[in-house]
Order: structure tokens, then C-alpha cells, then sequence
């Protein structure tokens, strides 16, 4: 039997970038967009990290795209006098238009196409991502495969939050523990999603990463996770 099978494992929900693809496709993307406008981009690292430090593996309610962004700004220009607007248009100038261009360039793991269509027509699939979709899924060519996306901005909680994954079993009217979440990070993914009762799976060719995992499942190719799950 599968791991789906002997848990009870209902659906199944992908982190995004370095789960689908390789991350330093990410990382090559946003230092380059970032070198343009390095204050800027460092002060949005910075808000980013502190973003998930004030909120921990907390649960939350879900706020709006424009309540988060209001966050963003005041953690970045604490006591300044900068408007939403003037806020949203600059990270969408610098950041998200080219995130639209250069991320269509990005190619999906080896077989994990394949993967998540197989899997799709026996368990429910989502996504979830720390930053927006965008053309994602387009250049993955994976549009239509899982039954929800989200990005975690989108309810203004980012990664470790415990409210992504209660936002993610809710959709899916399922409890916790019948959601096996799948990612590359100890921190975000697999302690995260285990905080909110999930099944956690990591993917990692790091050894030593992997021997300190607390995931309940540790893969280093897509070969054996389609091994576990089928």
C-alpha cells in the first residue's frame, strides 16, 4: 500500500518555488531584479524576515491583499509618510512586473509534471507559494492540475503561519491530518505544515538536512516520492 493509503491521506499540497522547480532559479530572478534597486529590495528582505518572525507558527485570521501590504509598508518606512499606493506601485514596478516576465523562463523538475497529473486523479492537488503566482504555472505548464492555489500573500500570512494550512484544509473540508504537505523547507514547509497537524514530506539531497528533518517522510528524488505516493 501507499503512504496515502496506510494514513489516510486525502490531498496532497506542494510548496512551489524550489518544490516544482529548482530554487535557484528563484534566487537567480530576484537578485537580479533586485540589483536594480538594492535599498529597496533590501529593506524588503528585511520586512519579509520580520514578517515571519512576528508571527511565528502562529494562527491568525486572514487579512486582505491591501491590510498586508499597509504591514509591509510600516515595518519598511516605520514613521514615515509614504501612502499605500505609492507602496503597492513600487513593489509592483520593481519586483512583480519583471517577476512576470522572467519567471516564464523558469522549467519544472524533471518528471514532477507527470507526477502531479498522476497524482491529481486520485487525490486532490494544491499549491501554495510565499510569493505570488503570476505566470507560474503558465511556464510550469501545470495550469489546471490542482484543485486550489494560493499564495500566502494572498491572506496576508506568510510561511511558517499555521494559516495558510488551516486555509488549505478548510478549502478542501478536510481535517489537518488527512494533508500530506510537500516542500524543500525545514522551517516553512515541514514544520509549519506538522504545526497545523499535518503529514509533512521533505525533498532534500542535503544529508545532514535530512537526518535532522523532522518530516514524516524524507526524499531525495522525485523517483521515490512517486514510489511512496502511488
Amino acid at each position: 500500500m501507499s503512504y496515502l493509503e496506510d494514513h489516510g491521506i486525502k490531498a496532497v499540497a506542494f510548496d512551489i518555488d524550489g518544490t516544482l522547480y529548482p530554487k535557484s532559479e528563484t534566487n537567480r530572478i530576484l537578485v537580479k531584479t533586485s540589483m536594480l534597486h538594492l535599498p529597496f529590495a533590501l529593506k524588503y528582505l528585511s520586512m519579509r524576515n520580520t514578517v515571519r518572525k512576528e508571527d511565528g507558527y502562529g494562527d491568525f485570521p486572514a487579512v486582505t491583499a491591501d491590510e498586508f501590504k499597509q504591514r509591509e509598508l510600516s515595518i519598511m518606512y516605520p514613521g514615515k509618510k509614504r501612502s499605500l499606493e505609492w507602496f503597492k506601485d513600487k513593489e509592483k514596478r520593481i519586483f512583480h512586473d519583471k517577476w512576470e516576465r522572467d519567471f516564464l523562463s523558469i522549467r519544472m523538475f524533471d518528471g514532477m509534471d507527470v507526477l502531479l497529473r498522476d497524482l491529481s486523479r486520485i487525490v486532490p492537488v494544491a499549491l501554495l507559494s510565499d510569493f505570488p503566482i503570476g505566470c507560474k504555472l503558465k511556464a510550469l505548464n501545470i495550469e489546471g492540475v490542482a484543485d486550489f492555489v494560493i499564495s500566502s500573500e494572498d491572506i496576508g500570512r506568510l510561511k511558517p503561519a499555521k494559516t495558510p494550512f488551516r486555509i488549505l484544509a478548510e478549502r478542501f473540508r478536510l481535517k489537518p491530518e488527512e494533508i500530506l504537505y510537500v516542500g524543500d523547507s525545514e522551517r516553512k514547509d515541514v514544520l509549519g505544515s506538522k504545526n497545523a497537524g499535518m503529514h509533512s514530506m521533505l525533498i532534500t539531497k542535503d544529508r545532514k538536512k535530512a537526518e535532522k528533518s523532522q518530516a514524516d517522510i524524507v526524499v531525495s528524488s522525485f523517483s521515490q516520492m512517486r514510489d511512496i505516493l502511488f
